[in-house]
C-alpha cells in the first residue's frame, strides 16, 4: 500500500477499533452478570469472557493500524 492510502484508511480503522471496544465491554458485562446471577445467558459465563478477550485482541489490531496512520501522517508533516 502507498503511504497516502494507509493514512486515508486510518479513520476507518479507528472506527472499527471503537466498535470492537464497545462489543468487548458488552460481552464482558454479559459474562460478569451471568456469572453473578448464576445463570446461562445463551452462552456460559466463561464463554462470554473469552469472547470479550477475542474482541479485545481484534480491537488492538485496529488501534495499531490507526496509530500507524497517525504516525505516518505526522512524519510527512
Amino acid at each position: 500500500m502507498k503511504h497516502e492510502e494507509i493514512v486515508a484508511a486510518g479513520g476507518a480503522h479507528c472506527d472499527g477499533g471503537f466498535v470492537f471496544w464497545v462489543l468487548e465491554l458488552t460481552f464482558a458485562a454479559l459474562g460478569v452478570a451471568s456469572d453473578a446471577m448464576n445463570i446461562s445467558l445463551v452462552l456460559e459465563p466463561a464463554s462470554w469472557l473469552l469472547l470479550s478477550i477475542v474482541f479485545c485482541l481484534s480491537g488492538i489490531a485496529s488501534w495499531i493500524a490507526w496509530a500507524l496512520a497517525v504516525h505516518l501522517d505526522a512524519i510527512e508533516a
